[in-house]
């Protein structure tokens, strides 16, 4: 179509308006570069578009990538020390401790008074990192641990609801229990990173495996009544076979088979909803519920997920930029993007998004018993037991001998596992992390 002088003359008028109006933004702030690690994997065309609406809006800003394979944040604390690391990351939730014991993650509540979102950030969470009423972290993403359970193999036991204790999933397990068709009632880790599932059941029996003192140091608390009450119920579970025979089998492997309608029921994390699917589940047949309640009459699991943290070292205009970037990319309309760039790939987990204005089920179809379960884990969540890195192939140990043995003791077990991690780790954990 052909367009008149005067429309022509229109356009131009407008572009040098935008122009001049980029031009006036930039001129209200000194130039500023903010460094930023990114993983290869997250650099896609949406991740490029939405990069370059960012520019757009803060052109006094300019982004200097550099590339990070794996977790950046685990690399991030020997970063800051050497003057290297970036102005902000998203670091995992597991880093967030050591990161703010160390000061090298700067208070956000100066940015958080004056956000406009920050009314519709979910408090639960946000409580998580803040520290003598300072906030060091913003949670960007949450993947709880749960528990899932295969609709079938209940329906064909008779059974019409998820278990709510150890007792009645103990009790539904021996009716799903069926050898002859090497279906197993009940699975949790046996031969690999025991330590991993324990830890829940022990919360779940009002206890931990280890005591964070004020300073950083740690006791260990091996043989905590909760503990032993854990571990007995492990072997019950074992006594009782409803678990796998096969005591070899690893990770993937209880997913294949929980995959495959061979397992009843067992601890799952929601980002393995997509791995069970492309095993070849049917997610009509996947229940899943909070993590059934032990002794202390509670349900308690793990949450692992990463914050947006900004680098306490960086001068003061790269905090204030890396604070513009970080408030940009976790406003409502970019997460909202986000997610449904996602879904429009395909089938996504079932992921907390830390938000009260916002819900995964509202990008992606997802059966309605879920959203109240996401919706409430963040008041049963918490961390991995504190020096699980440094420790838990101890437990680990204890564990695989409780479910080996059936004559085992867990008192002796966790005892003489305790000791011997006293022996040799207890004082080299200490030194390092002493405040």
């Amino acid at each position: 179509m052909k367009r008149s002088k005067g429309f022509v003359a229109l356009l131009l008028a407008a572009a040098m308006v935008l122009s001049m109006a980029v031009i006036g933004i930039a001129q209200e702030h000194e130039p500023v570069e903010l460094t930023l690690w990114v993983t290869s994997r997250n650099m896609d065309e949406f991740a490029e578009e939405l990069k370059q609406a960012f520019k757009e809006e803060h052109p006094w800003i300019t982004i200097n990538e550099v590339v990070k394979e794996g977790d950046p944040g685990n690399e991030f604390y020997q970063a800051v020390a050497a003057g290297t690391a970036p102005d902000c990351i998203q670091g995992s939730f597991t880093m967030m401790d050591k990161y703010i014991s160390a000061g090298i993650v700067t208070p956000l509540n100066s940015y958080l008074d004056a956000w406009e979102e920050t009314q519709y950030l979910d408090k639960a969470y946000l409580d998580m990192f803040t520290r003598d009423g300072n906030v060091y972290g913003l949670p960007n993403q949450v993947n709880p641990m749960l528990f899932a359970y295969n609709k079938t193999l209940f329906a064909e036991a008779g059974l019409d609801h998820a278990p709510t204790t150890w007792d009645e999933a103990l009790e539904f397990a021996k009716k799903i229990n069926n050898p002859d068709a090497n279906v197993a009632g009940y699975a949790t880790l046996a031969a690999e990173w025991t330590e991993w599932f324990f830890q829940y059941y022990v919360w779940q029996a009002g206890g931990d495996l280890t005591k964070e003192n004020a300073d950083g140091t740690i006791e260990l608390t091996f043989t905590d009544p909760a503990v032993i009450e854990a571990a007995k119920y492990y072997q019950t579970l074992s006594s009782e076979k409803v678990l796998p025979s096969d005591r070899t089998l690893k990770f993937g492997d209880l997913l294949d088979k929980f995959a495959q309608g061979k397992i009843g029921m067992m601890p799952f994390a929601v980002d393995w909803v997509i791995d069970v699917a492309n095993k070849g589940m049917d997610l009509d047949e996947l229940g899943l519920c909070l993590p059934p309640a032990g002794p202390s009459g509670k349900s308690a699991t793990a949450i692992a997920g990463d914050c947006w943290v900004i680098n306490a070292k960086a001068d003061q205009a790269k905090q204030d930029a890396a604070w513009e970037y970080i408030s940009f990319m976790h406003s409502k309309e970019n997460r909202a993007a986000f997610y449904e760039n996602l879904a429009s790939k395909g089938a996504i987990a079932p992921v907390t998004i830390p938000r009260t204005d916002m819900t995964i089920t509202d990008f992606s179809e997802m059966p309605e018993e879920w959203s109240p379960i996401l919706s409430s884990v963040g008041e049963i969540g918490r961390m991995e037991f504190y020096g699980k890195a440094d420790f838990g192939s101890y437990v680990d140990r204890a564990v695989q001998k409780i479910l080996s043995d059936p004559n085992a003791d867990p008192a002796k077990e966790f005892g003489d596992a305790q000791a011997l991690a006293e022996k040799e780790a207890l004082e080299n954990f200490n030194n390092a992390n002493k405040k």
